[in-house]
């Protein structure tokens, strides 16, 4: 048998792929590929800080959303993610890997992600944080410094100006909501100091808060009266939207890019509200849907909305679970449920066989670099 005699290949008939072609693949895989791939070589390496490519990593994202899973496990926070699925089998099986780990949070509060950014405050009750799952870094912010107690957070994101914003409800002595007393904080240009934000009408926090276009909603009470609050993240003023009482217990969800209500009623019907828009004013019209949870055995009453999706499907979760875990999408159109479960993969190294996820929907990777500027102590050009 002859010997295969080896062709040696010179540096010059090797293949290079042009750049604008690697930048197009690297725009359109998942952000743990991309850590992979940075090693083969320098140019690899360069590819995403190249100016331009985190934005075009996000674009490319945002129509590939992604499940987000939240755990924290001895006081460390840990991400999880899946792709989200799309018309799924029933009893189809996903597996969610692992981010990296952000050591001792202790997060008390998670906000839902915005364009990959994830805003949660510690259980000191001073320590706010901005982290991104994808690329394992964070920031934390200054300490607001206000005369009268800091309340809750909210993370918000401006489509105009391109900027991520937090704003801080302050509290009065007594415990209510004064007038001209609120902080908002802007990422992306100056340094990170909170600013004041217009008058606004004392009023507590109740319940829940999704972003939709630039304004932050979220449930309230006004003098006894259940409201919404609405907080433009452009022009940083508040506006408020009554609702029924029974709509207080509800879940707040986009729907079609229309602020929307999903509420569980009587532990076995689903149904939903739409804020719509009606020669100027903001009425709300009930879309009648209905969802006998009842008739389905295997789902139970122990469960909760996680929301809704952009594609129109309704996701609830129970309370508690073991990995591997499970979700229940409910589609509209067809008035079916389809269960999917989800592997946690190398949650089980942490003995715990019980597992109580904070659930995000259409979350979108984005390659984002968090560092704060050391010559100028800022967040702006320099970390992009």
């Amino acid at each position: 048998m002859e010997k295969l005699k080896e062709e040696k290949v010179s540096e010059s008939d090797t293949i290079q792929i042009p750049a604008d072609v690697l930048i197009d693949i690297f725009s359109r895989i998942p952000a743990k590929s991309i850590a992979r791939l940075r090693c083969v070589s320098k140019l690899w390496r360069s590819i995403p800080v190249l100016p331009g490519f985190t934005e075009l990593f996000l674009t490319k994202s945002l129509p590939r959303p992604r499940l987000l899973f939240a755990v924290v496990v001895n006081g460390d926070l840990l991400f999880f993610s899946s792709p989200q699925p799309q018309n799924p089998a029933y009893n189809s099986c996903l597996v969610a890997t692992r981010y990296k780990c952000f050591p001792s949070h202790h997060p008390s509060v998670i906000c839902p992600p915005l364009r990959g950014l994830v805003f949660h405050r510690g259980t000191a009750g001073k320590e706010r944080v901005i982290c991104n799952p994808a690329t394992g870094e964070s920031i934390t912010l200054p300490e607001v410094k206000a005369k009268c107690i800091s309340g809750e957070n909210f993370f918000g994101y401006d489509p105009i100006n391109k900027q991520f914003k937090v704003l801080c409800k302050i509290l009065s002595r007594h415990g209510g909501g004064g007038a001209n007393t609120h902080r908002v904080l802007t990422l992306e240009t100056g340094k990170l100091i909170w600013r004041r934000t217009m008058e606004c009408k004392p009023h507590s926090d109740r319940y829940g808060e999704i972003c939709i276009n630039g304004v932050l909603y979220y449930g309230a009470h006004i003098k006894g009266s259940c409201v919404i609050v609405c907080f433009d993240f452009c022009s940083e003023k508040f506006s408020f939207v009554k609702i029924h009482e029974e709509m207080s217990d509800g879940t707040l969800i986009n729907y079609k890019g229309k602020l929307g209500v999903l509420l569980v009623k009587h532990g076995c019907e689903v149904v939903l509200w739409v804020l719509e828009e009606d020669s100027g004013k903001q009425i709300w019209s009930d879309k009648g849907i209905s969802v006998g949870l009842s008739s389905y055995g295997e789902i139970g009453k122990d469960i909760h909305i996680v929301g809704m999706t952009e594609a129109g499907e309704i996701v609830f979760s129970p309370y508690s679970q073991s990995n591997p875990f499970y979700l229940f999408y409910f589609k509209l159109e067809s008035n079916t449920f389809t269960k999917v479960n989800i592997h946690m993969q190398g949650f089980e190294e942490f003995k715990d066989p019980n597992i109580s996820p904070h659930i995000f929907l259409d979350y979108a990777e984005n390659m984002k670099r968090l560092q704060v500027c050391s010559e100028h102590g800022c967040f702006c050009k320099c970390a992009s």
